[in-house]
Formats: structure tokens, sequence, C-alpha cells
């Protein structure tokens, strides 16, 4: 009979005395549950708990968390828990094991990185937090050497990421102080322990939010609002829609927020009890637990909040996708919402109430209970004329923004006093039917969407056959085999010729769909599938104007503003660093959703961080002409019709054969865009002395089997052997799943020399770390193991140029990283064309400081040392 993992844990504890759960011997797993809770016991302290093999494994840490990653604050191994004890708050009576005041201080979910057994068990435990206060990449890291036999001293560790914040900017101990089970204090837990363990569940004695009434008398009064009236909280509160627009209005008159990405939910809080509803007033309180569980620590009865619920990218973006993943059970995530209205509060009816006036109260509400954040949030305007904050919305990659006016009435309908500004094509269309797959593809091939017209007649508007990932894919057909019918929805589907053998289903899915422009036809063009917006009444789809038309709805709004810039369309043109770009609302990279002219934009905002790794150097291109979704092909000499800024190698050079590819300047690059070119690959020497490379490349390409952690600790390796040779070295992501340590050299080694060095340096790799390392291609040998490939410095060869963009989705970028950069949870998905503009102007000094200054060759001794 295998041990008792809770032994220990009952030991201790006399169950007659203490409140605390005795748990089952073999717990039943909910999934990854994490929790840390604040303990005054005989010293104040907190406990960090994951859920691991149907217990909680535990730590004490005497200085609590940080989000601090200078900050390694010890993590000391106790006794595992039941996980009953993560619903746990209370009094543990004096006198008993732990006595002392126990506050559940976060919860959420774990996710680890890599294999969470085999990192414990090594000590070097990686993983992601999704919590209400703590999120992102941490480490518990074992200690070594004396003084730790025992093992039981960790250390806990939060990695570099967007999660990570100085502890000078911000002591998330002190800035959140609040539980996040029943919003109390300590003093307060202690002062009345009204929350404590009873028949399974962490909740007050008498079932009731505690406290509620005494955090109301510290909320902001609302009946002194003009408009305000004392009313009974309705059965139901119907959602008020935005009309729609193509420019925002402008003046003093209206507000403009941003358009969130995410889904519309009416968060209703009445005796104590709360509830999330959608739009079609579905409950999905349970979707959303720790959203509800904020909005219960409001304290706010008979009140109803309007907002939206997201994920939030790395980025700090909505990620609609992101959203969706965790939806359909896919990796966790940390939900924030954000409320925009509040159209009752403390049982009064604010519908009356003025914008602006409702959401100056909104704030109030909000800082007088700051134990909501940061989970929930108010949605605030954003200060400047419409124009410039669409503008501004548009450069962001974020969809568009909603415009309000600030003295509008909360009407129970669609009004024109909101209005949506979309910087992007992307709306709701109701989903009619689906095509057959096409060979080695799952479910199905396209669906087959339309939106309602004036006559409540659904209009067919095209098939969407891309977007989809395989989760999708299997889940999608399950919902439209349940709504099979025999007959078309549609009223034109004969419109499509390719939707007559269609299947039907009743209208009664609605799918978000990204397109570049509505044909002559009145078809999508270039539809991308985002996901299901089961937040959305079907019948309330409509066409939605393209942005630079105007509608009867939008025009009375807008009708004073001033010109500006004409908006993209199929026909437009626009201008990048002197080069005309030909189609830039093209989508060239159609998952994220990137297009032609945000790519030649990219290159112009880094140009003079991506400038001196690509010009005069022979160049190798990926090109694309219509995006990844279209035909690709390579090419490395210059063609006829090749602009003036794209030259080939000056005549008299050693190259045989065609001129290679060179450009000189900024617009010689952009000039590769307006060609089609999504991947830039460079020789390892330029044109003035090819013969003689400025630079190695060790190229870490990942088995099958390998994830990033793996690549990113194998990096370091590769650095610290290089150091020990003697030779300074550089990292960058190579944009795919690898990474490239780039080693600059004075120009005096041949090809053949630079050749035989670095194949020997991946042998020597290879028998120094063999199950780390491999040194043939062979994909046999390489399962699970990182190919060093000494390839790339042969002549004529080429490997992908520091900011490349890459011909692969996602539109990621081959970037350049300080070493102290290189993280296991940050991953080369991370590093986009949208965001390593908004990284590089945050830093300081360039991540290759130093890279044109280096001056080291190779030396006869480094050759004998690589052959050993």
């Amino acid at each position: 009979m295998p041990p008792d993992p809770l032994r220990d844990y009952r030991d201790k504890r006399d169950f007659d005395r203490s409140p605390e759960p005795r748990g089952d011997a073999t717990g039943r797993s909910s999934g990854r549950v994490f929790v840390v809770q604040k303990h005054a016991a005989r010293q104040l302290h907190f406990d960090l708990r994951l859920e691991m093999d149907g217990v909680l494994k535990s730590w004490a840490l005497p200085r609590g968390p940080s989000l601090d990653p200078t900050q390694k604050p010890l993590a000391v191994h106790v006794e595992d828990h039941p996980l009953e004890y993560g619903d746990f708050e209370g009094i543990i009576p004096a006198g008993e094991y732990g006595g002392g005041t126990v506050m559940l201080w976060d919860r959420g979910e774990w996710e680890p990185i890599g294999d969470a057994a085999e990192g414990y068990a090594k000590g070097d435990l990686k993983f992601e937090l999704h919590g209400e206060k703590l999120r992102g990449a941490w480490v518990l890291a074992r200690m070594k050497g004396a003084g730790n036999e025992d093992g039981k001293n960790w250390l806990l560790i939060k990695k570099r990421d967007a999660d990570a914040r100085p502890v000078a900017s911000f002591n998330v101990q002190a800035e959140l102080p609040y539980s996040v089970a029943s919003g109390r204090t300590m003093d307060q837990i202690a002062a009345d322990p009204g929350l404590v363990w009873a028949d399974g569940h962490a909740r007050a004695i008498d079932g009731s939010v505690p406290h509620a009434d005494d955090r109301e008398l510290a909320l902001p009064d609302p009946s002194t609002l003009p408009g305000a009236q004392a009313a009974v909280l309705p059965a139901r509160v119907k959602p008020q829609l935005c009309g729609t627009a193509a420019i925002p209005p402008e003046g003093p008159a209206w507000i403009h927020e941003i358009k969130l990405d995410g889904y519309r939910l009416q968060c209703r809080i009445e005796n104590g009890r709360v509830q999330l509803l959608t739009r079609n007033g579905h409950d999905w309180t349970d979707v959303f637990g720790a959203v509800a569980r904020a909005a219960g620590r409001l304290g706010a009865n008979d009140t109803i909040l309007d907002g939206e619920v997201v994920v939030l990218g790395t980025d700090g973006r909505p990620d609609f996708g992101a959203l969706q993943g965790a939806l359909r059970g896919g990796r966790p995530r940390a939900f924030t919402y954000f409320a925009f209205d509040v159209p009752f509060a403390l049982g009064f009816d604010l519908r009356q109430v003025p914008l602006l006036e409702r959401k100056q109260y909104l704030t109030q509400l909000f800082e007088s209970a700051p134990t909501i954040a940061p989970t929930i949030r108010a949605s605030e305007p954003i200060p400047g004329a419409g124009a410039v904050v669409f503008e501004q919305a548009a450069a962001m990659g974020l969809e568009g923004i909603i415009s309000k006016r600030v003295d509008a009435r909360y009407e129970e309908r669609r009004s024109d006093t909101w209005l949506k500004i979309k910087a992007r094509l992307c709306q709701e269309f109701v989903i009619g039917g689906y095509t057959k797959p096409a060979t080695g593809r799952t479910g199905f091939g396209a669906l087959l969407v339309g939106y309602y017209d004036d006559d409540d007649t659904l209009v067919y508007a095209g098939r969407v056959g891309s977007g989809f990932d395989e989760a999708a894919l299997r889940a999608l057909t399950d919902d439209l085999e349940q709504r099979r019918c025999d007959t078309t929805p549609f009223r034109n589907a004969d419109a499509d010729p390719g939707a007559r053998s269609a299947r039907w289903v009743r209208p009664e899915l609605v799918a978000e769909v990204e397109f570049t422009t509505w044909t002559k036809d009145h078809l999508l063009r270039q539809p991308v599938y985002r996901g299901l917006r089961p937040d959305v009444d079907p019948t309330e789809v409509v066409r939605e104007p393209t942005p630079g038309a105007t509608t009867p709805a939008s025009t009375p709004s807008v009708a004073a503003m001033p010109p500006r810039r004409k908006p993209v369309t199929a026909t437009t043109e626009t201008i990048v660093a002197g080069v005309r770009i030909s189609h830039p609302e093209r989508p060239v990279f159609p998952e994220a959703r990137v297009t032609k002219g945000e790519v030649a934009a990219y290159y112009e905002q880094i140009a003079e961080w991506v400038l001196p790794f690509l010009v005069k150097r022979p160049l190798s291109l990926v090109r694309c002409p219509l995006g990844l979704a279209g035909e690709s092909f390579y090419q490395r000499h210059v063609g006829d019709g090749f602009p003036a800024s794209i030259r080939g190698i000056p005549h008299g050079s050693e190259i045989e054969g065609e001129p290679y590819v060179v450009i000189d300047d900024l617009e010689g690059l952009v000039s590769l865009v307006q060609m089609g070119v999504l991947e830039i690959h460079t020789w390892g020497s330029r044109v003035d002395n090819l013969e003689r490379p400025d630079h190695l490349v060790i190229d870490l390409d990942p088995g099958e089997g390998i994830l990033w952690e793996h690549v990113a600790a194998s990096a370091e390796f590769v650095r610290t052997y290089l150091e020990d040779l003697g030779l300074v070295s550089f990292v960058k992501t190579s944009g795919g799943a690898g990474a490239h340590v780039i080693v600059p050299i004075v120009r005096r080694s041949s090809w053949d020399d630079v050749k035989s060095f670095t194949h020997d340096i991946a042998k020597d790799l290879a028998r120094i770390a063999p199950k780390n390392f491999v040194a043939t291609m062979s994909k046999e040998f390489r399962v699970g193991r990182i190919y060093v490939d000494y390839l790339r410095n042969v002549r004529g060869a080429t490997a992908v140029g520091a900011y490349s963009t890459r011909a692969r989705p996602g539109a990621r970028v081959s970037t350049p990283l300080r070493w102290d950069e290189l993280s296991p949870s940050r991953g080369p998905e991370h590093y986009t064309v949208r965001t390593v503009p908004r990284r590089l102007a945050r830093m300081d000094r360039d991540p290759w400081e130093g890279f044109g200054d280096v001056r080291q060759s190779i030396t006869a001794g480094m050759r004998k040392a690589v052959r050993r």
C-alpha cells in the first residue's frame, strides 16, 4: 500500500480543535490549482501551494512573493497539504500547530514550463501563474551546497517578462493586501472570523457575502447624481448597443475609449450573489469564476456593471485568440473585466444619469474597493481628438474605438449615442452552412456566413476557410452537426457557385471574421476566422460600414467632422521611405492580421537597428507576393524590373553567374517589402571583401520534442563554451523554433577556415553533451536533441538576418537579445512585427551594444582546443 502523502500534515494537527480540513488520502484533481495564503503564525509569512499528484505541494515564504526578478525570496519546502486547503481562510486557534490568522491572498491556475515532475525532482521547477495577483513566469529553484542537505530550502524567482515589476515601483504585497475570497485584511479576519471551513467550502457562516453591509457604507453615494432614482433592481437590463460609423466624431460632446477585443458581459450583484450575463442573458458566472469572485469583493449590492472580459497579451493588448483558446480548455489565462458603465448602483437606477457622470461615479466606486484589482478595472476614456485617438488605436493594431456622447443616457437598444469605429475590417457573421473538407483536413472546408438585412432576411456574405486550428475545427464540427437542416437559411446562397453543394445549418451560431474588403458582388474578400461569439444574438448581426464610407446611422453624428486622411482601401497606395507601397491593406500574415503596409512601416520604424545587418551584403529572399496565403518562391539574383534601389554585386566580383541582390539603404529595404519579400537572409561577408567573413553563426536547430526552454539553456551553454575559448558572442531568436549564436570576427579567416572551425565546434559540443547536441543533419539522430548547424558558415550559404521577418504564421521576427533577456518562458512567438518596435523604443541601449567594436580572431590555440 503506497504511503499516505498527507500523513505529516495530519500528524501535526488536532482536527477536533482546528478548523483546517482533514482532507482525503488521495485528493480528486481539479486541474492545476495554485494558492498563496498569508499566515500570521509565530512569524508572519506566506505559503505557496501548487497542485501536484493529488495534493498541494507547499513552500513557506518568510518574506512573501515579489514581482521583482532581482529579489529571490527563500521558499522552505514544507509538508504536503490536501487540495481542500486551497479554499481555507480563517483562524487556527492559539496553541494549535500554526495557530494564527490565515488569509487566502491569491489563487488561480499554474502551468508548468516543461515536465513538472522532472523539474520538481531536479529542483528546477519552472511554471507560469495565472492568478488574481501573481501572473507570468516563475521558477522554484532548490538551493545547493552546505546547509541544505535535506533539500528543503528553495528560492522563488520571478522571471523577466511583461508581468515583472521592480519592487520600488510596485510592491505587490503592500499594493494588494486584501483576501481574494472575502475582501478583508488580516486584521478584519482576526477581529471577526466569519469565514471558516464548513462542509467542504470556505464561506461565511450564514452563507452570505461577508460584511457586505459594512463595505457598502464605505462606497460612494449614487443618490446625488443628476437623474438617479431609487429603484428595485429589474429582472433584466438589456445592454446598450453601438451604432456604427466610418470615422470618429469630434468635439467636446464626445469621449473615446478603446474597442476591447473580448466578450461583452453584464455583472449583476444582488443580495450578495454575483451573476455574469452575456448579451443574450446566458449565465457565464462559472466560466469566469475569478471575475465573479472579484465582483463579490466590491460589496455593492443591487448594482449592475456593463463591461467586457478579455485576456491581455504580453504586450498589454487584448488577445481574442487567447481568450478563445482559454475557453476551449487550452492553456489557462488570467481574465480581466473592463467595466465601462454602471446603469444601476446600490439600489439606484442611473440610466437617466448623463454618461460622463456615470463614468466618474464608476471610477470612484472602484477606487473605494481596491480588492477587485487587477481582475476588474475601469475602462477609462482616452484624452484627445477622435481622429487622433483612432489613429493611435490603429497604429497599435487595436480593433478600433468606441465614441460616446458625454450627455448620453443608458438606452436598452442600439443607439447612435455610442458609435463603433473600426480600425480594421472585422465583424460578426451568422453561420448558415459549411462545405466538405479537403483531403487531409479535419471537420469541414469552409463556413458559409451571412448577415441580416432590414427585412430580417439572412444575406449570404461568403465562405470563410482560413484561421482555424485543429481544436477549433473539431469543436465547430460538433456544433455544426447538431444544427444540420435540409434547406438554406440564406436568401441568396446561389450568389456563390461554390456554395451550391454546401450542408446547411440552423442560423444559431455567430462567428467573428476579419477580411480585407467587400467585392463588387458583396462577398467577403480574404476572410479569416477569429472565433465564435456566443455572447452575440444572431438576429442582431447586420452589415457594418466599411472604413471610408458613410451610413445613414452615422452621418448625423459626424456631420461636423473635419476632413482627414483618406483611409486605406483595396485600391489605395501609401508611401513609406519614399517607396510607393501598393495594396498596403493586403494581409500578408493573415493569422496575425498584419498587412503589407505594416511590414513596410515596421522596417521604417527600426531602420537604425536593422540596416547595419542587411546592407552591403549578398541577400537571399523569400518572396510571397500575396502574403502567406499565396504562393512563395526563393530568389537571390537581381531580375528584370527590379527598382534602382536594389542592385546586383558590382561587376568584377568573384561571384559566378547572375548578380546577387544587394541593398544599400532604407529605400532598398522597403522596396523588398513592396516586392512581397517576407524573409531576408544574409551572407556572412560584405560585398567589399566577399572572401573574408565578418562573423560566425552557430545555428541551434531543435529536434522533435525540444521546447524553447531547452533551446535557451543550450544557447547559454554555447555562450559559456565560446567564452572558454576566448570568444565574445551575441544571441538572437531565429524567428522559428531555434536560436542563433553570433560571433563577430575580424575579416582575416577564409571561408574554408570558418567552416572547418565551426564544424569542429559542433562536433565538440556533441561530444561534451551528447544528450543535448548532435552534429549530424540526419533527422533520426536529432529527436530530443539540438542540431548544431555549422553549414551557415559556408561560402554562399546564408542565415536569416537580424530583425528580418519570417515567412511563417505569427509575423515573427528574428530578434537580437541581450544575454540576460534570453528567457525560457519568453520564446520566439513574443517577438513580432508589432512588439519589436515597442520593445526597442523602451530600451535605453542596443541589445547588441558593442557588436561592431569587437576585435577577435580564430587563433591556432582555439583550433587546437575544439579538436580535443
